[in-house]
């Protein structure tokens, strides 16, 4: 039988109500926090807070919430301040990721244990955080003690422009975790690109393409190249709502309509990637984690004439198909 594993166990995929695909909730630091303090995420009560607008937001559509939080490996993971969030949170539920974010975030990547492990022995370690459950020190070691959180996700990133060597053998590790375990992959593009070639790679590993989302593609705004993905059978995930330094949410409607219109609609996952505290509203912030159910999805329907149906899709039931999946192993 499919299951979504979550935070707090493996659940039937019909309970998951609202996903948002791509958040953030908890970061408590590593690499991308050095390179920008406001990546740190390590209050658990502002957290607590963020996930209720989430939750809130979301019973205009369905009687649950689930983020997605897609924090990785060696990445600041907090997976136990994590978990003690979502227990404070009625309706919560949470998939915690596995993988890796893209090179540059692991600052000296050169002595990094990517760079020091086979490809097989970076898979055993994403692997067991899945069947077994993550490391309370996020892989940063040189001990591991592994926690009752299991990752239900894996994530891969690549840079701008380019997969790297570096790149390509985390994806190789992420392509080997995910068939072993059936989990899926969910990606992060640089700036919109990489993007169809990402989706090709996993692909010729061996990966299937119900399992790959391609994530923050929506920062490339030419439907043409969300239809490259789409055409494979994998999905698009589209975020980074209310970014108006990028554009305005006007294009991410136009995607989603032609998408819709050319027949991929049940191929689309919504997230927010409201990962910096300047983008959630329990830090000061006008707009959240809650931005899809609150303003962008109400806005699809009452203001855009979407079919209500195509929304509930968008925001419901492609993640609780994509997020599902027949555990492999553990």
């Amino acid at each position: 039988m499919a299951i979504v594993r979550t935070i707090h166990g493996d659940v039937d995929p019909a309970t998951l109500g609202v996903v948002n695909a791509h958040d953030h909730l908890i970061r408590v630091g590593a690499g991308e926090v050095y390179i920008d303090p406001d990546h740190l995420l390590d209050d658990e009560d502002k957290a607590v807070e963020e996930a209720g607008y989430f939750v809130e937001a979301s019973k205009r559509f369905a009687p649950s919430a689930t983020v997605v939080d897609m924090c990785p490996a060696s990445s600041g993971r907090g997976v136990l301040k994590l978990k003690r969030v979502v227990d404070r949170v009625p309706d919560l539920q949470v998939i915690q990721a596995t993988g890796f974010h893209q090179q540059k975030v692991y600052l000296e990547w050169r002595q990094s244990w990517v760079n020091q492990y086979t490809v097989n022995e970076i898979a055993d370690l994403l692997i067991a955080d899945i069947v077994e459950g993550v490391d309370a020190g996020d892989y940063m070691g040189p001990l591991v003690k592994r926690t009752d959180v299991r990752a239900g996700v894996i994530k891969w990133a690549t840079a701008y422009g380019k997969i790297t060597d570096w790149e390509v053998k985390t994806g190789k590790a992420v392509a080997i975790a995910s068939k072993e375990t059936g989990a899926p992959v969910n990606t992060h593009v640089t700036a919109g690109t990489c993007g169809p070639e990402q989706a090709r790679f996993l692909i010729e590993q061996g990966v299937a393409p119900e399992k790959i989302a391609i994530g923050h593609i929506q920062r490339n705004w030419d439907p043409w190249i969300q239809e490259q993905i789409t055409k494979l059978g994998a999905y698009v995930e589209l975020d980074g709502t209310n970014r108006i330094k990028y554009v305005p949410d006007n294009a991410r409607v136009n995607l989603i309509k032609v998408l819709g219109e050319k027949g991929y609609g049940k191929q689309i996952l919504l997230g927010t990637d409201s990962g910096k505290a300047s983008y959630q509203k329990a830090y000061g912030s006008v707009s959240g984690v809650d931005y899809d159910p609150a303003v962008f999805c109400p806005r699809l329907i009452d203001d855009e004439g979407f079919d209500p149906d195509y929304v509930q899709d968008l925001l419901v039931n492609n993640a609780a198909t994509f997020f599902a999946f027949e555990p492999l192993a553990g």
